[in-house]
């Protein structure tokens, strides 16, 4: 039987209905119109998140997927259109608080300057705005490509140092495991043909997020049901880890069996994307071997009820619905205008310790010419002291008025720069001290340079006069200061000693003792600092 152009027959318990195939109703073209609108004020309003997320796009090949997000995303919601044909649009009262928390999600980001989190609350505002205009149940049919539509944040980096650990480890396990003898010093190697050092290229974080992706796709458009797409995504992020372990393994143990010849230069960089784009295959050629992607569809529940008749009055209603989605998201940027005039500052002044208690200021060629690698900061402060015993430096970055690219607690900012030429990490952890008369624990992470010797670095951060040594700590000391109207100043604070041989318990006595001398001047003069 066929049916005329502009009618669909669907069968739902027995009942045949008849849907309007051709043209939209008033009321859709409405919402979408404001839909349309909310998403372009949007865009529009926050457009320096987007364009920070674009930026990282643009250098980093590990997220350049992101420019193909949004036009799959799309072309997955063309897909459903026929799923969505026949559901009742009806303004979310839940969608328009999600629109709401999404953009106070925006605002903690920007006030702790966490770009991901800004990012992240920025398509969540995206998603929030379509649930509210066009309703929970088009939501509903639309839910992988909208979320989807989270792959467009440039996330993950924070996984560089843990995976690059992880790496290290599987590589010497593997070293020994074929005979290979391993000198290893952080994540620096020693074997009989060279020396190997695992950086972030090593880590694997590009090969996982390429993976979760692609292998996200692949899940939706192949399986129908959850388990089984639950249970591809789990291998598209496992799969990946491992095969990088191997690859890296591989990689120096045939640099290490043909002297160098093969595997080393840029030669690893391509035999790595070669073995991962395998592994790949690998993966979805036995993910095809329980396909379905031929069952069909069954259609959607709503669809097989008629569309509700636009009563009069709906068109006021669908868009008092896209006007309160559009303050819900738009509200937060006068917010955050108002708490940044609030705790605005001048410029900073950072005058350092007074002497005294038998601790003294001594001229900079008691330690090597070394210095974190912080960037952004408002002023800086580089104190050499001595009590008569071996030299302790102080290095303190003072950060006020911070913005992306120039805050305190930022992927770039570290001990170390990487790939550092001068200086390697030697070893890393976590030491408990006392700051004045206030207990407290630091990061220790020692540095060596083939001329100058070792370094024994302590190193934490101060905010709001508050000590802590976690990035997520400290950002959130950051957010509920610019709460309070307080600003968002912030210290990198540094102490740092000559290791002799064989003398880190040496070395960690002397940095203790400076601080519980000298650590309540310290905090001292990083209030005084704050309040000028």
């Amino acid at each position: 039987m066929s049916a005329p152009e502009d009618q669909v027959r669907q069968q739902a318990g027995g009942v045949s209905v008849a849907e309007p195939a051709a043209g939209l109703s008033r009321e859709t073209v409405i919402r979408l119109a404001m839909l349309a609108i909310a998403l372009l004020a949007l865009l529009g309003t926050y457009r320096e998140t987007l364009a920070s997320m674009i930026e990282i796009w643009n250098r980093s090949d590990t997220f350049a997927h992101g420019y193909l997000v949004a036009p799959i995303a799309c072309w997955l919601i063309w897909r459903e259109r026929v799923q969505l044909r026949g559901l009742p649009l009806t303004p979310s009262p839940v969608g328009l608080a999600a629109a709401a928390l999404a953009g106070f999600a925006w605002l903690l980001g920007e006030l702790a300057s966490v770009a991901s989190v800004s990012q992240f609350a920025f398509v969540g505002m995206v998603v929030a705005l379509v649930w509210a205009v066009m309703g929970t149940r088009v939501a509903r049919a639309l839910a992988f490509p909208l979320g989807f539509l989270f792959f467009l944040v440039p996330f993950g980096e924070f996984l560089f140092p843990a995976m690059m650990d992880r790496t290290t480890d599987f590589i010497i396990w593997g070293l020994r495991a074929s005979g290979v003898p391993v000198y290893a010093e952080g994540r620096s190697l020693v074997i009989p043909s060279g020396h190997w050092e695992v950086v972030e290229g090593c880590s694997g974080v590009r090969y996982l997020i390429a993976s979760v992706v692609v292998g996200s796709l692949y899940a939706h458009l192949t399986y129908r049901s959850l388990s089984r797409r639950s249970v591809f995504v789990a291998f598209s992020v496992v799969l990946p880890v491992f095969a990088n372990w191997l690859r890296a393994y591989g990689i120096v143990l045939v640099a290490h069996l043909t002297d160098n010849r093969v595997a080393a230069g840029v030669d690893h960089l391509i035999y790595g994307w070669v073995f991962f784009g395998l592994v790949m295959m690998m993966l979805f050629w036995v993910g095809a071997r329980w396909r379905e992607d031929d069952v069909p569809r069954a259609p959607a529940r709503d669809a097989a009820v008629s569309r509700v008749p636009t009563r009069p009055g709906m068109p006021r209603g669908a868009i008092a619905a896209g006007v309160a989605a559009i303050v819900a998201v738009l509200i937060w940027q006068a917010v955050l205008a108002g708490l940044d005039a609030q705790g605005r500052r001048g410029s900073v002044t950072l005058a350092g310790l007074n002497a005294g208690e038998g601790w003294e200021r001594v001229a900079d060629t008691r330690l090597p010419d070394w210095k974190p690698h912080f960037f952004g900061m408002r002023r800086e402060l580089r104190e050499i002291w001595s009590n008569g015993g071996p030299p302790v430096g102080l290095y303190l970055a003072y950060y006020r008025g911070q913005v992306p690219g120039e805050e305190l607690v930022n992927s770039e900012n570290r001990v170390l720069k990487h790939k550092d030429r001068q200086w390697t990490m030697t070893a890393e952890g976590a030491h408990a001290t006392q700051i004045g008369a206030e207990a407290a624990s630091v990061r220790s992470t020692e540095i060596a340079n083939a001329a100058s010797g070792r370094l024994l670095v302590w190193h934490w951060y101060w905010i709001d006069g508050r000590w802590t040594t976690s990035d997520y700590v400290a950002k959130l000391y950051q957010t509920l200061a610019q709460l309070r109207g307080r600003g968002d100043d912030s210290v990198a604070v540094m102490l740092y000693t000559p290791v002799g041989e064989g003398a880190r318990g040496a070395a960690e006595a002397v940095l203790a003792d400076f601080l519980r001398v000298r650590g309540g001047e310290l905090s001292a003069a990083l209030a005084r600092a704050r309040e000028r």
